[in-house]
């Protein structure tokens, strides 16, 4: 595996643990019928990679398995707004994954996998009613994945538990699972290390070790390349999906932050950079149960403290996905103050650079000028009026001219 592959896998690893974040959902729970545990993607990531290993396949199968899992529930979060508490998100979050990785690098091997990944060989069981010989072999690997991570508690397993887990699989060999499966997942579960395996906190350098890379040394700080251009956009949909009232807020933020930068006189790649960062600002914003985002009214206290938690996630998910760490502040610090009683890291304003100033402007703009559940779209001009009661306090007063002139 080259280093810009395994770069790019890191980078793709940190943005799956923002869409586990947003599984754990009621009302994901609810169209699935199913409780999705913490971390399923990347768990499943690593059972099919196991699986691969067993089945002696091809390092491009490991990585396309690995990926696949780490993504394979990608149609979930980008159906949420339609399909939210119903139970079509089966069915439909397979189709629209399908369709979202095929954008991606090797998309026309991840899409089939994706697409097909709740498939049975009954197919009375099956999402999407393949007939057994038209699945790919990757999705039936990935079936297995699925469905053994979901069945398992996120406790540390006792023997008893691992063994039932076997027999089940077993009862159901030839009805929900493959036969041609079935007995690299015995192998696997006889080794005690598989199981423990999957209680540490750092999957991904486990994976990379089975796959011969040292994950330590991976440094993608590369934001201009294609790939990180759909995955920002892609992921700056799906944070917008979570909620009915922020359609377009991700791209909003990234159009008028680099309005804002171009009118500060930055150069093409700077404002490139600060663009990718103003898509990816809420990607902890997956974390925040749909309920709560939207809320007709106000937040009681406990609601507000899950809601302030996302710019965490953000920075944390933005930082382990390998970006410049300019990236990673700007994008994170976007409810920092210049008094320093903003938030998550209460920063003051010698901590804060023109960067970071300038994705506070945005965000307040845009979330002003939008429609809310407790109030209707505000005008630009309104808006302007509103965040320059803030100036010296909440936003830089210098900027804020720029603004008036940039954004009115």
């Amino acid at each position: 595996m080259t280093p810009e592959i395994a770069s790019l896998i890191r980078r793709m690893w940190s943005f799956s643990k923002a869409l586990d974040l947003a599984l754990v959902d009621e009302e994901i729970e609810k169209g699935f019928h199913a409780h999705i545990g913490h971390r399923h993607g990347e768990r499943v990531a690593y059972i099919a990679l196991s699986l691969g290993e067993k089945l002696k396949m091809s390092e491009d199968d490991l990585v396309a398995l690995m990926v696949s899992g780490l993504l394979h529930d990608i149609g979930a979060v980008g159906g949420f707004r339609k399909y939210h508490g119903d139970t079509r998100l089966i069915r439909e979050h397979c189709v629209l994954g399908s369709e979202i990785v095929s954008l991606f690098p090797e998309g026309d091997i991840l899409a089939p996998a994706i697409r097909f990944h709740h498939e049975t060989p009954d197919i009375n069981h099956s999402a999407l009613k393949q007939r057994p010989e038209d699945v790919p072999f990757l999705a039936k690997i990935l079936a297995l994945a699925d469905r053994v991570d979901v069945a398992l508690s996120r406790k540390v397993l006792k023997k008893a538990d691992k063994d039932k887990l076997t027999r089940w699989v077993v009862d159901h060999n030839g009805g929900l699972f493959y036969p041609e499966v079935v007995p690299a997942f015995l192998k696997l579960a006889q080794q005690e290390a598989f199981w423990l395996d999957l209680e540490q906190p750092d999957l991904m350098h486990i994976a990379f070790q089975k796959l011969g890379v040292n994950s330590d040394l991976l440094l993608t700080d590369n934001v201009g390349t294609q790939f990180t251009a759909i995955l920002a956009m892609t992921f700056a949909d799906l944070i917008d999906q979570k909620s009915a009232f922020t359609a377009r807020h991700s791209q909003s933020v990234s159009e008028t932050v680099e309005r804002l930068a171009k009118a500060v006189g930055w150069d093409e790649k700077a404002v490139e950079t600060i663009r990718v960062a103003g898509l990816l600002h809420d990607l902890g914003k997956l974390s925040v149960p749909r309920k709560i985002l939207d809320k007709p009214g106000h937040l009681d206290p406990d609601e507000i403290e899950v809601i302030r938690t996302h710019t965490y996630y953000t920075y944390r998910l933005l930082d382990e996905a390998g970006f410049p760490i300019q990236v990673v502040r700007w994008a994170a610090f976007h409810h920092e103050r210049l008094d320093g009683t903003g938030y998550p890291f209460a920063l003051a304003k010698d901590e804060l650079d023109m960067g970071a100033r300038l994705m506070t402007i945005a965000d307040i703009f845009a979330a002003l000028t939008e429609e809310r559940p407790y109030r209707k779209a505000l005008s630009e001009g309104v808006a302007l009026d509103i965040m320059q009661k803030g100036a010296g306090t909440q936003v830089d007063p210098e900027l804020m001219k720029v603004a008036w002139k940039a954004l009115s």
